[in-house]
């Protein structure tokens, strides 16, 4: 659905992030917030990125998005000791003015690495000189980066452990066929003990039903998000 009512009058100010738990299991507390995109019309209604997006391409403004929803939600955690994840795109990894930005913003941050920047596994290899740049200024400034995303059928896992990552968001698709094939099970478990070969957290991702949550708990996975949690909401409490 696209946001006509809004076309006339949208304006990055009505974007605003909204926060998902990351929830560690062991504990039953949260680990990390994911800090997600929304768009608040004036009457209150809320839109997914995918329906206000077309928008923000239509105006060039793909950058300044990023920047906007990374700001907001720098100066919400700013003086709250909790972790927190962001997403950036492709595009982002190579701007300048958004790495620039980014330099600017942490400059006098508190503990930098309370941040993640999560990129999708698809993004992280298919421009790998662009990523391992982008990584060493990650590195520079403190901050952790997260491959998210991850998907057995279209990611290279080998390729991805070696990676300067702090973690891996495991979609879980993957954890709901572990009962029933045999493959996916072998791969799934390999998966989790490359990753703590290498130090990498595993986090299993979209977790929405009980019985997800158990296989997951049952692998030794400590860390999981998804709507069985809690959905993103406008603050964190």
């Amino acid at each position: 659905m696209q946001v006509t009512e809004v076309t006339d009058s949208f304006n990055l100010d009505n974007v605003v992030p909204f926060f998902q738990p990351i929830m560690d299991l062991n504990n039953n507390a949260v680990w990390s917030y994911e800090c997600l995109a929304r768009l608040l019309t004036i009457d209150q209604n809320t839109f997914l990125p995918t329906e206000f997006l077309f928008l923000v391409e239509r105006r060039q403004s793909v950058a300044q998005l990023t920047q906007t929803v990374f700001s907001r939600s720098a100066s919400y955690f700013r003086d709250i000791n909790m972790a927190w994840n962001i997403n950036l795109s492709l595009s982002d990894m190579t701007d300048t003015d958004t790495l620039k930005f980014l330099q600017s913003q942490l400059a006098d941050y508190p503990n930098p690495k309370r941040i993640s920047i999560e990129i999708t596994a698809q993004n992280a290899l298919v421009d790998s000189v662009s990523f391992s740049q982008f990584c060493e200024i990650c590195n520079a400034l403190g901050v952790n980066i997260v491959i998210d995303n991850f998907e057995q059928q279209s990611c290279d896992l080998q390729t991805i452990l070696t990676l300067p990552i702090s973690a891996i968001k495991v979609s879980a698709a993957l954890f709901d066929k572990v009962k029933s094939d045999a493959a996916i099970a072998v791969f799934v478990k390999g998966l989790i003990s490359a990753a703590a070969t290498n130090n990498i957290v595993v986090i299993a991702e979209r977790i929405e039903q009980k019985t997800t949550l158990e296989i997951v708990k049952e692998l030794g996975i400590k860390y999981a998000q998804g709507f069985y949690f809690s959905q993103p909401k406008a603050n964190t409490n």
